[in-house]
């Protein structure tokens, strides 16, 4: 299951989790974090909660389809910027 960084996800007692991804050596380990503990997905992809084995997995896990983050501004193309170009004098 490919988790969305920042994705907001809910386990079947309702618990939200929102999922905060890590990048080492090619390889992506994902972190759930929420007001009561700690989550993190094992090589099993299995949850564990403060790490303790929970009875859950990832596919105990349902996309909310929210996400917490700011959103990024992708600055606007040199095309967009210069569609009404004013000619100077020269």
């Amino acid at each position: 299951m490919d988790l969305r960084v920042g994705g907001i996800y809910y386990l079947p007692n309702g618990r939200e989790l929102i999922v905060l991804g890590r990048r080492e050596n090619g390889r992506v380990s994902y972190r759930l974090s929420c007001r009561t503990g700690n989550y993190e997905i094992t090589d099993e992809g299995r949850l564990t909660c403060d790490g303790k084995l929970t009875a859950w997995d990832v596919s105990n896990l349902s996309d909310t389809g929210r996400s917490v983050g700011v959103e990024r501004f992708q600055p606007p193309s040199f095309q967009e910027t210069n569609q009404n170009p004013e000619l100077v004098p020269s």
